[in-house]
Parts: structure tokens; C-alpha cells; sequence
């Protein structure tokens, strides 16, 4: 997680946070649900999409494999009491906690070896009436990223075949999985989706 870490102290740009706004309020309008008691945010980063879910009556967990991230993380939320973080790769650790009522994740499946295996793992994490959101890159030709190697990549985004077998394979339901947004570069379009999944 070098990369991360070089990159933390200039990872949040007004563009990013008004992204992300997008994105929990994609969110909030898939499941319906405005308050959440308690909310794990895998691959947290500096919490640009955690903040739009952390109120003073719910309890927040993000989880990093990047010191750095969670550097800046600490720093913008260590004074809030519910909040927490933890440096932790769920891959090859265990969270003890469970009873999450949302799980969310954005951008980060992709840098996983098995995202199929991470869902189960969260379905274990997860009450009975929540929800796992997770936000990614649509399949793509592999040039989203500059230096896929040093990034710490493992997949070149996700088909939406691909998001429902996860589904099948957990033992989850895919409740709902669209495009909320594109982004442009190298003269290409990348579309970027949310999976919702519910037991």
C-alpha cells in the first residue's frame, strides 16, 4: 500500500468529496434508509465516503490496509467518540466485531485478490435487515489505472454477471446494481457502479 500512503496527503479534492456526496446519496436512496445504528466502511481511505453516513446516533468503523489513509482519517474524525478506525487487511484478518447494519465499500474491491471471498466474509458481518453497497469500476480494458502492478490492483473492474454470481456464491441477494456514474479520462469513458446486496 505504498502508493496510498505517498498519496493520503492530497487524496481529498472538492471534486472527490462532491463525488462521494453522489455516492452516499445513491446509497441513502437505494435502501430507503436515511439512519444507520452501525456502519463498517471497508477500504475507508481518509473517509470521503464514510462522512456522509456519521451522525452523532450511529457507530462508524473504517477498516485500511494503508497507514496513511487512516492517518488523515484519524485526523478529520478522532474526535468523534463513535467513530473508529483499524488498520486491517480482512483478506488474511479477522474483525471481531459483527451486527453491522450497513457495510460499504467504494473503489476498493478491485484491489482485492477475491472479492467473492470478502462478500462472504461481510454477509457474516451483517444483521439480518442490512445492506452491503458497494461502489467499483464497470469491467474495463485495464487503463483506468496508470501502473496497475504498483497500484495494487487485481481486477480490471467488475461485470454486472460478475456482481450477481458474488450474490449466488454468499448465499446473498443482489438487490438492485446500477451505473451512478462515468468517469473520463485517457479519451475513454469508465463507467463506475453500486451493487446492493441484502441476505
Amino acid at each position: 500500500m505504498t502508493h496510498f500512503n505517498q498519496v493520503a496527503n492530497q487524496w481529498d479534492t472538492p471534486e472527490k468529496i462532491q463525488l462521494n456526496q453522489k455516492y452516499a446519496d445513491e446509497i441513502k436512496s437505494m435502501t430507503a434508509r436515511h439512519g444507520f445504528k452501525k456502519i463498517l466502511e471497508v477500504g475507508c481511505g481518509t473517509g470521503l465516503l464514510g462522512s456522509f453516513f456519521m451522525t452523532e446516533n450511529n457507530e462508524f468503523l473504517g477498516i485500511d490496509t494503508s497507514s496513511g489513509m487512516l492517518d488523515v482519517f484519524n485526523k478529520k474524525f478522532g474526535h468523534l467518540s463513535k467513530v473508529k478506525s483499524a488498520l486491517l487487511n480482512l483478506e488474511d484478518q479477522e474483525l471481531n466485531e459483527k451486527e453491522f447494519d450497513l457495510i460499504i465499500s467504494t473503489m476498493a474491491f478491485h484491489h482485492l485478490v477475491s472479492p467473492q471471498e470478502m462478500l462472504l466474509k461481510l454477509k457474516d458481518k451483517l444483521t439480518a435487515d442490512g445492506f452491503i453497497a458497494i461502489i467499483d469500476l464497470d469491467q474495463e480494458d485495464g487503463t483506468f489505472h496508470p501502473d496497475p502492478v504498483k497500484m495494487g490492483v487485481h481486477h480490471f473492474g467488475f461485470s454486472a454477471v460478475e456482481n450477481a454470481q458474488w450474490a449466488a456464491q454468499a448465499g446473498l441477494k443482489m438487490k438492485e446494481r446500477k451505473i451512478i456514474h462515468t468517469t473520463f479520462k485517457n479519451e475513454k469513458a469508465y463507467p463506475i457502479f453500486v451493487a446492493l446486496y441484502t441476505k
